[in-house]
C-alpha cells in the first residue's frame, strides 16, 4: 500500500491532467481496459493517444491496435521512471514531434525511430495483458 501511494504521489501531475482530460471526455469513452499497471480509455473522436502516468487516452480508432497499445504502455513506463520530470523530459518532446509530423506530413514510420518515441517502443513491446471492461 505505502508502494502505491508513493508511485501516486511521484506521478502526480501526470496523474491530475488525466483526471482533467478523463472528465472532459468522460461522455465519448466508448471503452476501457487494463493493460498491465495502466487503465486505457478509449474516446471517440480524441486527436490521437496520450499516456498520462497509470491512464493511457486513445482515439477509438485504436480498439484494437496492439502496437500503439504496447507504445503508450512504454509510455507509462517512462512516466513511472521519471516521475515529475516525464512531462518535460518525454510528454513535451512527444507532443512537438506529433506537431512537426502532421504539420509537414512526415513518413510515420520514421516518428517512432527518435526520442522519446523509440524508447516507449522498447518499454512497452513485452507487455501482453489485456483486461476488457464495459
Amino acid at each position: 500500500m505505502f508502494l502505491k501511494i508513493l508511485l501516486f504521489i511521484w506521478e502526480l501531475p501526470q496523474t491530475l491532467l488525466a483526471c482533467i482530460i478523463i472528465i472532459f471526455t468522460r461522455r465519448n469513452v466508448i471503452r476501457r481496459e487494463t493493460f498491465g499497471y495502466t487503465n486505457i480509455f478509449y474516446v471517440k473522436n480524441f486527436p490521437g493517444g496520450i499516456s498520462l502516468g497509470r491512464f493511457i487516452i486513445l482515439n477509438s480508432m485504436y480498439t484494437n491496435d496492439e502496437m500503439t497499445r504496447k507504445h503508450e504502455y512504454g509510455h507509462s513506463i517512462q512516466s513511472m521512471y521519471l516521475g515529475w520530470l516525464y512531462l518535460v523530459i518525454v510528454g513535451l518532446p512527444s507532443i512537438i514531434r506529433v506537431v512537426i509530423w502532421r504539420l509537414l506530413k512526415l513518413e510515420n514510420s520514421d516518428y517512432y525511430r527518435g526520442y522519446p518515441e523509440k524508447w516507449a517502443n522498447k518499454l512497452g513491446s513485452h507487455r501482453k495483458e489485456i483486461i476488457k471492461r464495459p
